[in-house]
């Protein structure tokens, strides 16, 4: 069922903030989401959906894991900063260690000054794509200029799971995986069977769109009724009209949209997931879906006979906190670059290695090593680290001369999207339908995950003012399982001075043997004996 929810603030004022407790015990269970296939999956506390969590800008949640799973979890908090909490940002082997089967842990999520629309997904190996998602909303205190929020959380639903589909390779083309056509889930359930939402004529409703898709993109629409973003991924937004969201793996976006003062018609709801690294095949991709908005249960429907064409895009947006554009000191430049190992799935980088696990979680390393850990050889090569030091802005260059498309995560952060284009030779002109755009205002706006097209690049920008150990990665999930990953360690030396990794934390790697100092081998200095070798691409 939607989940519609009504907050009323005229009479409340929350003074103080909260800590909220949630228990998660991460297991095993067979279901069968769409309708269709049976097989298991991972849900929360027996159940799949996993409910959305709810906190007040300011409160604190306590997220306590128990993992029944016969195999390591890992929780990551979208979208949220965990400043000199680092080691709570759930990536395994980056800032901590992953929590061992029969094992708990209690991730300590102060939300701070941050609000929004985010979510929580397991950031172990498929786990995101195999149920472990909700959403994380984070209310404002006192919210302004709307009456109600409805929210949609949107997910793509395979046949299998992640790791049944990883093996399937297809010999017959080195390189590639057999397509799979997934199916849509609305809230929850089966994008087919889709549940209506109510409009009150003149009230104004906040949507929330997140995408808690693990491959595909969506597109969310209401035909027949202006809509205004004001936030994409946590980050407040000048209302920007358009006809409707386009989302791709982990992002998040904020409608407003005002109900029509008559009840004469009812309207649609319209979702459409889509991708371009499968085939287009009648039925199965591209998929659509829609729901009913209802004014009144005897009206009739009106449905728009133009369809809707000017989809929202991040680089047109502005910044509503007008934060100016980040002077760049320093610009670092990656190269999505793709190769086959044999074995009939793709490899990825951003660099010039595959990215993989090293013996020492980052972090650890970068608090351990002195002033080695300003040296990017510390870490290992399979990392793929770039140290940045504090008070530099630093300009990121992606590249991407391949034919498929990704998202662009950057844990612990936010950036400014601040171009976009193609890569500037015949064949990116030809092949894609990115043109060259700049932010066209002075507050470029700042997002969390970034869609980076088929043979084009963006450029974004951050300031280095703390210190922090964060992965990059693209966000689908057979992208970045297979190699599309770097590490930015931040300001080490001030790392070192604020951060204190509590016990419990250290005690999730050396329970399962995994040491807690030293360079990326778990040695000193620059001994990396012990460590698998890095793979090229």
């Amino acid at each position: 069922m939607l989940q519609l929810f009504i907050y009323l603030y005229a009479t409340i004022s929350l003074c103080w903030a909260a800590t909220v407790s949630v228990h998660w015990d991460v297991g095993y269970l067979d279901v069968s989401r769409d309708g269709y296939s049976t097989w298991r999956a991972i849900g929360v506390n027996g159940k799949l959906p996993i409910p959305p969590i709810h906190v007040t800008q300011g409160d604190t949640l306590l997220l306590h894991v128990h993992n029944s799973l016969k195999e390591p979890t890992s929780i990551h908090t979208h979208g949220m900063y965990q400043i000199n909490t680092d080691y709570y940002d759930g990536a395994p082997m980056v800032t901590g260690c992953s929590i061992a089967p029969n094992a708990n842990f209690t991730y300590k999520i102060n939300t701070g000054n941050q609000k929004g629309t985010f979510w929580i997904h397991g950031h172990y190996y498929g786990h995101l794509e195999d149920g472990l998602r909700a959403p994380f909303i984070i209310h404002e205190k006192q919210p302004v200029g709307y009456d109600e929020e409805i929210l949609f959380y949107l997910e793509d639903w395979a046949q299998q799971t992640f790791e049944d589909r990883m093996s399937e390779n297809d010999q017959k083309k080195p390189g590639q995986l057999p397509p799979f056509y997934p199916t849509a889930l609305i809230n929850g359930i089966n994008g087919n069977l889709t549940q209506p939402i109510k409009f009150v004529p003149g009230k104004k409703y906040r949507i929330r769109v997140v995408s808690m898709s693990g491959s595909f993109w969506f597109r969310f629409s209401i035909p027949g009724h202006k809509m205004h973003v004001i936030e994409a991924d946590g980050i407040d937004a000048s209302p920007l009209e358009v006809a409707g969201l386009d989302l791709g793996p982990g992002q998040r976006r904020s409608a407003i949209i005002t109900a029509h003062n008559s009840c004469e018609f009812n309207y649609l709801y319209n979702v459409t997931m889509y991708a371009n690294f499968v085939k287009s095949l009648p039925g199965l991709l591209p998929r659509h879906y829609s729901g009913s908005v209802i004014y009144n249960p005897n009206s009739p429907y009106k449905v728009p006979i133009k369809d809707q064409t000017v989809w929202s895009n991040a680089i047109d947006m502005q910044a509503q906190d007008q934060t100016p554009l980040y002077p760049a000191s320093r610009q670092i430049v990656w190269t999505v670059k793709e190769r086959s190992l044999g074995y009939g799935i793709p490899y990825y980088s951003f660099k010039d290695y595959v990215y993989n696990q090293t013996n020492v979680p980052t972090l650890f390393t970068a608090l351990t090593t002195g002033k080695l850990a300003f040296n990017s050889s510390i870490y290992g090569l399979q990392s793929q680290t770039f140290v940045v030091k504090h008070g530099e802005n630093i300009e990121l260059l992606i590249n991407n001369p391949g034919p498929k498309d990704h998202t662009i995560h950057l844990h612990m952060m936010d950036y400014q999207l601040v171009e976009m284009g193609p890569l500037g030779n015949s064949e990116a002109n030809s092949r894609t339908e990115v043109k060259f755009q700049k932010s066209p205002g002075p507050y470029p706006m700042r997002l969390d995950t970034a869609t980076l097209r088929a043979f084009s690049y963006i450029k974004i920008r951050f300031p280095v003012n703390r210190g922090f150990v964060a992965i990059a990665h693209c966000h689908l999930e057979s992208h970045m399982e297979h190699g599309l990953r770097a590490t930015i360690v931040a300001a080490p030396d001030l790392l070192q001075k604020h951060l204190r990794v509590p016990q419990e934390a250290t005690e999730l790697c050396t329970m399962q043997g995994i040491s807690v100092s030293g360079n990326a081998a778990g040695n000193q200095g620059f001994d990396m004996t012990g460590l698998p070798p890095a793979i090229p691409v």
